[in-house]
């Protein structure tokens, strides 16, 4: 279960319709680059023990361990600027659960306006459930004619989490 005992290992970033992982341990580096096939882990040298990992796939599978592990609220913004949303989620990943707990906090407002379905997809799993964890690319064209694009995090619960633990850290 993730609660707030678990160890945290590292956390997950939401970029280009990927994710970027980011941990103090080159172990755990490691296993998520065996896991989810990395294409190209980095010491940070500003900082130490400071490994990421960029994941080739957009989307993974993990464990949530109920609706208190999705918190969501706004952050104060400066004056003449709108609040932003700060999502916050813990989990495990589904193939490395003895690995420890990760964080991931995101501004998306599409991922905060999904907080009350999320939360009664998760309590309604009765315990710790399995879910996707998808990262998505979304580019749109502004008023001015610029193209932009922003990664958007997404959950999607699947079920009850009965899996034992495949690897250990």
């Amino acid at each position: 279960m993730t609660n707030r005992k678990t160890t945290f290992v590292g956390r997950f970033h939401c970029g280009q319709g990927s994710w970027r992982v980011s941990t103090g341990t080159e172990e755990v580096a490691t296993v998520i680059g065996q896991l989810f096939g990395m294409q190209s882990p980095s010491h940070d040298s500003h900082e130490a023990d400071h490994f990421e990992v960029l994941p080739r796939s957009a989307s993974m599978r993990v464990v949530i361990s109920g609706p208190e592990s999705v918190k969501a609220g706004l952050l104060t913004a400066a004056p003449g600027y709108e609040p932003q949303p700060n999502t916050r989620l813990s989990f495990r990943l589904a193939d490395a659960h003895a690995l420890g707990g990760f964080r991931l906090s995101s501004p998306s407002w599409d991922l905060a306006e999904s907080v009350p379905t999320l939360r009664t997809a998760l309590s309604e799993t009765d315990g710790d459930a399995l879910c996707e964890l998808f990262a998505e690319t979304v580019e749109f064209t502004t008023r001015g004619g610029a193209t932009l694009s922003y990664c958007r995090p997404s959950i999607k619960v699947i079920g009850p989490w009965h899996k034992p633990d495949q690897h250990a850290a």
